[in-house]
């Protein structure tokens, strides 16, 4: 080898190391940068003719398992939808509490029927018959307090719902510009690593809303759908772009239009994610609660009237119109003729007189309400019952609800954590191993430096020969 071919040589050494010097300080800067995945130098031996010319560089590699990052993004999705419907189902439970709870409509269902059996010893005791419309009053109160704390979650879950659309589509619309970006770049033969650390970030905050498929085009460009093949992105949006948007479809009900699509089977287009999460406990799980709410305020409504001398006219309680799902609950109240007149629960809420001194004939009726067996049509109830057992199966069943989203929930948090943890150890910075690169680098430098100076007295020697 030349001298000549000896500095060349040396020269592309010293520059490779000191690019590869800036990439590993690259890496260690951004070891805690969220989304930043590691860097290396591509390089490889420059020949010319056969013959050695140092070293090339190639650009800077940035290798990741597109299949371990698919995986860990689904488990993460699959995790945050059911953490969403989790916290709101939590939310409602502390309000209905247990069914062994004092504040419980269970609780305050035997307490009613105890006032009346208080009462039935003692029909003209005004204390007792006061207890009577306390308690009715109370169990009225927990009823409609549960149907207000269901469409409190259930609205409270429809706004965080549209939130959680919202950011999808400005996510989605920096995508495509990332998407814009990262091509023109790459056919500029520029380094994009950074550009697509960005996009994956992105990527991932929208898997974390909605579950995605990706796939990536020969000129960078990534390609975004739902599970279930849905396109969401495909080319640069405009500014404020809505690929996916909340509808009220008359066939369907609530739902979503994505890519210009009204979905007719939300659940198995989406499939995870936040939105997943509040979409369900908006169109399922507190539609059933507030049914369930209905058939119990119906149930002690209806009970109650049968028990009156004319069964065609209200009772002790008064029930809402049923319009939409919890207005009975909603609308559940003492019937206005006792308050005030504490007599009737003793002789009936109809009565226009109070019945003689001791007579217990109308509140063996009333008691008779608590052990008769009413027939109910709300999921997951029974179709058969008494107005105790069906307030227990009722809070014990949405109470069933909640405990098997915070199962589901830790059963995917753990799937989810394991995966991120492996994405992280193969694509992360560990700072240990660049420092370890940090040090080959600096030995690197110093060979191909001793080799220039080695060079440079063989050529001074040269030189005062030729004098």
């Amino acid at each position: 080898m030349s001298i000549q071919l000896a500095l060349h040589a040396a020269l592309s050494g010293l520059r490779a190391t000191q690019q590869n010097a800036a990439l590993v300080s690259h890496n260690i800067t951004n070891a805690t940068t969220p989304g930043f995945v590691r860097k290396e130098l591509s390089v490889s031996a420059a020949l010319t003719g056969g013959h050695g010319q140092g070293v090339r560089v190639n650009g800077v590699s940035r290798d990741v398992d597109e299949l371990l990052i698919r995986d860990a993004r689904f488990e993460q999705s699959r995790y945050l939808g059911q953490e969403a419907r989790a916290s709101s189902l939590s939310d409602y439970a502390q309000v209905i509490g247990q069914p062994q709870d004092e504040r419980s409509v269970s609780t305050t269902v035997a307490k009613l029927q105890q006032a009346f059996e208080r009462l039935h010893g003692m029909p003209d005791d005004k204390a007792a018959q006061s207890g009577v419309i306390d308690a009715a009053n109370a169990l009225a109160g927990r009823i409609h307090d549960a149907a207000s704390a269901a469409l409190t979650v259930q609205g409270d879950a429809r706004a965080r719902l549209s939130a959680s659309v919202a950011d999808v589509n400005a996510a989605l619309v920096k995508i495509g510009e990332l998407n814009t970006s990262i091509a023109t770049q790459q056919a500029r033969g520029a380094d994009v690593g950074d550009l697509m650390d960005q996009r994956d970030v992105l990527l991932d905050q929208v898997s974390d809303d909605i579950g995605i498929r990706t796939y990536t085009r020969d000129n960078g460009q990534v390609v975004v759908m739902t599970r279930n093949g849905q396109t969401l992105l495909d080319r640069e949006l405009p500014a404020g772009a809505q690929p996916i948007q909340i509808v009220n479809d008359p066939v369907n009900g609530l739902t979503f239009q994505i890519g210009g699509v009204v979905s007719a089977n939300p659940g198995q287009d989406i499939q995870s994610g936040r939105i997943m999460g509040y979409f369900q406990v908006v169109t399922q799980d507190m539609p059933r609660v507030l049914d369930q709410l209905d058939g119990l305020a119906a149930g002690l409504a209806q009970s109650f009237q049968a028990a009156e001398a004319d069964p065609t006219q209200p009772g002790l309680f008064t029930v809402g119109t049923p319009v939409n799902p919890g207005d009975l609950a909603s609308g559940i109240a003492v019937n206005s003729a006792v308050q005030g007149n504490s007599w009737r629960v003793q002789s009936g809420v109809q009565a226009t007189v109070p019945l003689a001194p001791g007579d217990q004939t109308q509140i063996a009726k009333f008691l008779d309400a608590f052990t008769a067996v009413n027939g109910f049509t709300a999921a997951d109830m029974p179709a058969t019952a008494t107005l105790g057992d069906y307030a227990t199966a009722m809070v014990s069943a949405q109470q069933t609800y909640r405990t098997g989203a915070v199962a589901d929930m830790k059963t995917h948090k753990i799937a989810a954590d394991t995966l991120q943890t492996a994405r992280i150890n193969r694509d992360g910075v560990n700072i240990d191993d660049e420092m370890q690169k940090l040090q080959l680098i600096e030995q690197s430098y110093g060979a191909s430096a001793q080799v220039i100076q080695v060079a440079g007295r063989m050529i001074d020697t040269l030189l005062r020969i030729a004098e």
